[in-house]
Order: structure tokens, then sequence, then C-alpha cells
């Protein structure tokens, strides 16, 4: 609208059936202490309320915009809800998910005294069945707490703050130099995240759990067609780390790539017994034959790992009972 001032942060939130978790991941976000935003809700076609809920906010708070971009996927309801953000700034919040007050204030704060153009903060993991509060208390934002991503040796702990697009605060028009999200079923943000991390240059991490990650036990990750989709969390892995390989940054090329090596340990085991075992039998075999010399070279894996991957694959039946034990002792 003409005369209407743009917001500062566009929140993009794509949503599928999250008539459970909607009403808290929207309160969260309007609860944030910078108000100056936008919240871009994209739903792909919900068969349940999650859209007329949303719509109802949108009612009552005309920041929440309510589009429908049905039968498209994730990926594609990122890439419209970037098309419709009107704000300088874009952050991505997924629907099962919420946030902590603070987290754009800090994560702006980040971007403009560090003169980067992306940051990012650090996360926590919930589920229904996780009896913990995750409540962070207001105070003062303090320089001292913005650190150089790439200096701080965690990138191996904390893989979603590496390959999740949520987390993050992202300049508009840097973002519109980077890849848009690719149609992969699973792990379409590792591409992403990716792309961000090899231009950006200088990225600054905000060392403070602000993000809480939901895992919804009925999402597409837990179905019963969830093996299948696994797969592209292997591909993508991989794909990321040939953009890293011939960089600098040995540590985050050789994070995707001990990433996507126990990745095919693990779904070679979760395959067994299913139509997928014989599908994707010959995949695994190219992708280990593929990595597994440069795996075993690589410095910045440790001979624990490299051992884990390498007799965990030439024998699976010690997976199967390293598998067992570890399922045991839960």
């Amino acid at each position: 609208m003409i005369g209407e001032k743009s917001p500062l942060i566009s929140i993009i939130v794509p949503s599928f059936n999250e008539e459970k978790n909607i009403r808290r991941c929207l309160d969260s976000i309007l609860n944030q202490t910078l108000n100056d935003f936008e919240i871009v809700c994209v739903d792909d076609n919900s068969t349940d309320s999650t859209f007329e809920i949303i719509k109802d906010y949108s009612i009552k708070d005309n920041r929440i915009k309510a589009y429908k971009n049905p039968h498209k996927g994730v990926s594609s309801a990122r890439n419209f809800g970037i098309s419709k953000a009107e704000g300088s700034y874009i952050g991505f919040v997924d629907s099962d998910d919420f946030i902590q007050p603070q987290m754009y204030e800090f994560l702006y704060r980040a971007i403009k005294e560090k003169g980067c153009k992306l940051a990012v903060c650090r996360y926590e993991k919930t589920s229904e069945f996780i009896d913990k509060s995750f409540e962070y208390n207001c105070r003062e934002c303090k320089s001292e707490e913005f650190i150089s991503f790439y200096d701080k040796d965690f990138v191996s702990k904390n893989e979603l703050t590496l390959t999740s697009a949520c987390m993050k605060l992202i300049e508009k028009d840097f973002l519109s130099d980077c890849e848009n999200f690719k149609k992969y079923k699973i792990g379409e943000d590792t591409i992403f995240c990716a792309d961000l991390w090899i231009k950006a240059g200088k990225i600054f991490l905000v060392d403070s759990p602000l993000y809480c990650y939901y895992t919804n036990l009925e999402s597409v990750s837990y179905t019963e067609i969830w093996h299948e989709k696994w797969f592209d969390l292997i591909e993508t892995r991989f794909l990321s780390y040939e953009k890293f390989k011939d960089l600098e940054n040995s540590l985050t090329s050789s994070f995707y790539l001990e990433a996507g090596m126990k990745l095919l340990i693990s779904y070679r085991f979760n395959t067994k017994g299913t139509p997928n075992e014989k599908k994707f039998k010959k995949p695994i075999k190219n992708y280990f034959k593929k990595y597994i010399k440069i795996y075993l070279k690589c410095a910045d894996i440790s001979f624990k790992n490299k051992l884990f991957v390498f007799v965990f694959y030439l024998f699976p039946f010690l997976y199967e009972m390293f598998r067992k034990m570890k399922d045991d002792t839960l």
C-alpha cells in the first residue's frame, strides 16, 4: 500500500497440517522484543485447520500475511515466501518450532554491529515427550556474545545450525544472489545453507539457544515413507561437500563428508527388510566407493569416526548390535 512503511524483517513460516503447533509458533514470533516485522505464512494446502488458524491470526494482527501455495512442498513454499517478503532481512521459522523473545533482536544487532550479511544463533531440541521448559529470560544484548561462526569449534555437534534455514537472519539483497531452495523431499535446507556459507564470507554466531527445534514424531521424517525421503538427506550432504571441498574451510567440508558417510550406514540399517532396501542398495554402494578413500584421509575427522564408518559398512551385523545396545540404554 502507498505510504506504508516496509517492515525491517520478513519471517517466513511454511506450514502443512500443523494445527497442534501453529499457535505456539505464531505466538512466539509475535512476542519478539524487536517487533518491526511481518510474518509471511505459506500453507501447502493443509487438510486440517492450520490455514484457518493462520487466517484468524491475520485478522487480529495485520503483520501476519496468509498465503496458499498448494501441493508444492516446503522448498516451493519458502521460495514463494521470499518472493512475497517486503522486509530488508529474511528469517525462517518452521511451523512446529518456536523461538525466544529476543531471537531477532540479537540476530539483527549482530549483523549491524559486525557488518555481516547474516547471523545465526544456537538452538535446543524438544518434543512432546521431553518434559522441560524452554524459557529465555530477556536481558541486555551483549556484543561479546557475537562470535565469529568459523572460529567456534562446535560445527560437528550442532548440525542444524549448519544445515537448517532456521536460526538465521539474512540480508534480503544478499539472499537474492544465492540459490533458491531446491526441490528435495528432505534436506532442502542443506544445499541452500551451503551456498549461504560460501558466499557470505563473514558470519557471526549469537552464542545463545534462541530457537527451539521441535521433533514432531508425526512429521514426514517419521512416517512409513520416511526411508525413501531420507535418501535425499544423504544426497544433499554429499552435494554440499562437493561445494566446499576445494575451499579453505576444511572444517565445514569435512562436516558434510562425515555426515554423508554416517547417513549411508544408518540408511542401510533402517531400510533393511523394506522395499527400499533393494532400490537403494546400488546408490549406497556407489557413494561409499566414491568417498571412502577421501573420508579415511581427511585430517579433520577423528580416527574413531573413520573406524566407525569403515567397520560398520563392511560388517553391518556389528552395526545392528551397536544400535540394539544403544536402544537398550535409552
